[in-house]
């Protein structure tokens, strides 16, 4: 996707590898041992600073298991600068879908640039090239892209810089030379007259046992949609379908696996350097086409959207998870690379806007028929077991680290049917008489035409203090509007504040028909061009929803530092986990309420449970 843009200890409870099966695993070759990101190298032996929606294929022409890794168009090197015609430093250089050689899976040298400009006849002189996806098919190599601007040619409204299609290009070797088709495989998608056009990005092509081809394309803007793909591989046929929620997903990944056809896909930005919240939810279906169902049950493509957790944040150096790709090494375990950002270091260049996405690797296991990314650690920091480059060879699979629940200790729950607030609660921005009212239905607050985001600090909060020492808080809601809801983020739930510029918040949330439940962080000062705020999304929403954020303090080293950890349930039994935040709001940090976003909706407080942790 463009640059403009720890697993919770258990996401869903999972079961541990059972001793028979470890038991039963051949014994692994001599250990190998890789700590991320990768080590991506440039001809020059400069590492590359992006691998932006990393694709990964193996030749199947090689005699020695070799794998080829492609990346977004991106700038690679703090270095590497375009000159223009007087020789001036003419910005940053973008190359054009880098490519890059590995015979261990670990180590990756350049091999060359896909193109060495935009493929003429298909692309606009400005058009970014995004999202590679490499297949080997009818005895050759095709490369798919993303083709943010077409030429006029193929454009249904000329002079429009968004009209994005699927390109592809066709080589007789996976390093290129690459001979572009001139004709889009999906030409550009109008969402409304002028220049509104859907997203056509981040295609992804898989082949059944029976031959047929199918392709996944679609981003925020329209949705993933599936439609079948000629014999020839060069053009979309049929009707398509939808297969993930408008606004919710990008960058879908299909592999099968066991009866399975498994969809993964991101969620929220991208590209938004430190408050990246990039994250990877998975459903399946029985065929390619979807529907395409989470663990719950909960439908990919529906406004309220499903998705089991995959890659999330988990506290450590790596954040902005996303856009991976999935494949089997040597001995047929499997793995995904996909990108991330160091919080040390989040920008290739914050002033215009371009993260610095590297590429990781964690191995995934299928527990209970669902993919477990790290062995539940993922994204790791810290030496991982190699993969196998021996064909054939085997590996013992390693345990999941699910770490113990917390024990929660409650120390005051509220239901809010009294005549009168409780004294522990007062209002930042008092409500107008009549917005706001208790009994038997809890407390009702009214949506507000106002907000908490960055310099908009309008909305009224029903604040509380919190304990010292680590603690859980939850919430029970009910957001009343219907499901197509709303043309503004409406939302309810509650925040963890210092100030109204300086806090974590854990809403549902309603708009354009799409309904999640967002995990999100605001902090300021910051530094010059760096963002304020910045989500990551959890679970889906119910109607009734219960939300849980568990707090601990740092210790040591991490003194100052608290972690955020966010949940959600659709029953207040099975939780969903989401991404953690880190932040710095200190002891006198409060708990708000909140219903924002936009006037005409009511949401209903039915609980909230303020608990101590203790390991």
């Amino acid at each position: 996707m463009p640059q403009s843009r720890h697993l919770a200890a258990a996401l869903i409870a999972l079961p541990l590898f059972s001793a028979a099966a470890a038991a039963a695993a051949e014994p692994a070759p001599a250990a190998r041992a890789y700590h991320n990101p990768l080590s991506v190298r440039l001809a020059s032996g400069e590492p590359a600073q992006n691998c932006a929606d990393p694709a990964v294929l193996r030749d199947p022409r090689a005699r020695r298991p070799t794998w080829y890794l492609y990346c977004t168009s991106d700038p690679v090197s703090k270095r590497e600068r375009e000159k223009d015609a007087s020789g001036k430093d003419g910005g940053w250089n973008f190359r054009m879908i880098p490519i890059y050689r590995s015979t261990d899976l670990v180590h990756w040298d350049f091999v060359a640039d896909a193109f060495s400009d935009r493929p003429a006849g298909l692309a606009a002189p400005t058009s970014g090239l995004w999202a590679p996806e490499p297949e080997y098919l009818n005895g050759r190599y095709y490369l798919y892209f993303t083709v943010t601007d077409v030429v006029d040619e193929h454009s249904p409204e000329k002079g429009c810089g968004s009209d994005s299609a699927i390109g592809v290009a066709t080589s007789e070797s996976p390093a290129g030379p690459w001979r572009a088709s001139t004709t889009p495989v999906v030409m550009p998608r109008r969402a409304k007259a002028g220049c509104a056009f859907h997203w056509t990005f981040d295609p992804k092509v898989i082949e059944t046992d029976g031959g047929r081809k199918y392709l996944y394309y679609g981003s925020y803007g329209g949705g993933i949609f599936v439609t079948r793909l000629s014999d020839d591989g060069l053009r979309a046929i049929g009707a398509a379908t939808l297969v993930g929620a408008p606004g919710r997903y990008e960058g879908a990944e299909v592999k099968f696996h066991d009866g399975w056809w498994y969809l993964f896909a991101s969620a929220t930005d991208c590209c938004n350097g430190p408050l990246t919240g990039y994250a990877v939810y998975a459903g399946r279906a029985r065929g390619p086409e979807g529907p395409f169902l989470d663990r719950l049950g909960n439908d990919m493509a529906q406004g309220r959207a499903g998705g089991t957790p995959v890659l999330a944040q988990n506290g450590n150096r790596w954040i902005g998870v996303g856009h991976n790709t999935v494949f089997t090494d040597a001995g047929g375990q499997w793995w995904t690379i996909y990108h991330g950002i160091d919080a040390a270091e989040p920008f290739f260049s914050a002033k215009d806007k371009l993260t610095r996405r590297l590429a990781l690797l964690d191995r995934i296991d299928w527990v209970g028929g669902w993919p477990v990314a790290g062995g539940g650690r993922a994204p790791t920091d810290q030496a991982m077991a190699a993969p196998v480059v021996v064909d054939g060879a085997r590996v013992k699979p390693h345990p999941l680290a699910v770490a113990a629940a917390p024990r929660a200790r409650e120390l005051w729950r509220d239901d809010f049917r009294g005549s009168a607030l409780d004294r522990r609660w007062a209002w930042l921005r008092p409500r107008a008489k009549g917005e706001w009212s208790l009994g038997g239905q809890g407390l009702l607050l009214a949506t507000q035409d106002a907000d908490l985001y960055v310099d908009r600090n309008t909305a009224s909060v029903l604040q509380a203090a919190l304990p010292a020492g680590d603690y859980r808080v939850e919430a029970e809601i009910v957001l009343d509007a219907p499901d197509d809801c709303c043309a503004t983020a409406v939302q309810a739930g509650f925040v963890v504040m210092r100030d109204d510029d300086n806090y974590v918040k854990l809403v549902e949330m309603a708009r354009e028909g799409l309904r999640q439940v967002e995990f999100g962080k605001e902090l300021a000062p910051v530094e010059q061009y760096y963002p304020r705020y910045g989500n990551t999304v959890v679970g889906t929403p119910g109607r009734r929803t219960w939300l849980r954020l568990d707090v601990h303090r740092g210790r040591g080293r991490e003194r100052g530092v608290e972690r955020y950890t966010a949940y959600s349930s659709q029953d207040g039994r099975t939780w969903v986990g989401g991404g953690t935040w880190l932040h710095s709001l200190g002891p006198g940090a409060r708990l708000g309420l909140v219903a924002m976003g936009g006037a005409g909706r009511q949401a209903r407080f039915l609980r909230v449970a303020v608990s101590a942790l203790s390991p």
